[in-house]
């Protein structure tokens, strides 16, 4: 992408790329391809880099390790991880409006029905955006998505169950310390992989567990790392106050467990 900071790209480490911009080195920390714009780093490291891209500037500043719960989000954000593998960042936030014209919102459900022969064929919408493999990844992984749905009553039950519905709070100061993939993240690739999914490595799905808030990787010295920290406790407590809600709405039916039943949600709340 073409870039008026006009970036000197002076390395080829998967992790840490070396930059140079207006004679200012900089290290940039890149998820998949060197060319990638980093996630996970500070503004302010990024030096005159952010306004050359807007949109992924918003994306880092209101979206990213943001813990999301929506099935349809999660879906999308799935997706779009497996995309990295062909573009960047900036290229697939550009075109996300026409992502979402073509895969329905990510409705798993609606894409699963999908009609893939006329989704892939060469001058349609879908063939745009990504390559015939990754466009039938994506149409499999909602009918996949279905299933689990139908098994665990949604995606986002089965996928927070493996962080034991909490995110992941890593610490890190550089960005060389955040890593390209992890354990955990292997482990659900595994899973995935197991139940039929496509496009789901353990790299691409620690990519998802960063960009959907299942782990916090914004750097500590960033200021979203504490509003991911806020924005995942305000939506435990909502929870909290709705279970407290349907308790109390019980107590004139059946008074004699209500007492129990806080208990219990209390306690589910501060383990």
């Amino acid at each position: 992408m073409p870039c008026e900071c006009d970036l000197e790209f002076t390395s080829l480490n998967p992790v840490n790329s070396l930059f140079t911009c207006k004679g200012k080195a900089v290290y940039v920390y890149t998820i998949h391809l060197p060319s990638h714009i980093p996630l996970g780093v500070t503004r302010e490291s990024l030096g005159t880099t952010v306004s050359c891209y807007p949109c992924y500037i918003a994306f880092h500043d209101e979206e990213w390790g943001v813990p999301v719960h929506d099935d349809k989000k999660l879906f999308e954000l799935l997706s779009f991880s497996g995309a990295l593998a062909e573009l960047s960042w900036p290229t697939i936030l550009g075109k996300r409006q026409l992502f979402r014209e073509v895969f329905l919102d990510f409705d798993p459900c609606a894409v699963s029905r999908m009609n893939e022969k006329k989704t892939v064929a060469p001058g349609s919408p879908a063939s745009s955006l990504l390559s015939e493999l990754r466009l039938r990844s994506i149409i499999e992984n909602a009918r996949q998505m279905c299933k689990v749905i139908e098994e665990f009553g949604s995606f986002d039950n089965y996928v927070w169950n493996f962080v034991n519905n909490k995110s992941i709070v890593n610490q890190f100061r550089y960005p060389r310390q955040v890593p390209a993939k992890s354990p955990k993240a292997e482990f659900v690739s595994k899973d995935l992989i197991k139940r039929g999914f496509r496009s789901v490595g353990p790299t691409i799905i620690y990519t998802f567990m960063q960009v959907a808030g299942l782990t916090n990787d914004h750097l500590i010295s960033c200021f979203r790392f504490k509003e991911c920290i806020f924005s995942k406790a305000e939506a435990e407590d909502k929870e909290s106050n709705s279970l407290n809600s349907k308790v109390k709405g019980k107590a004139s039916e059946d008074p004699t467990n209500v007492s129990l039943m806080l208990a219990v949600n209390k306690l589910s709340f501060s383990s």
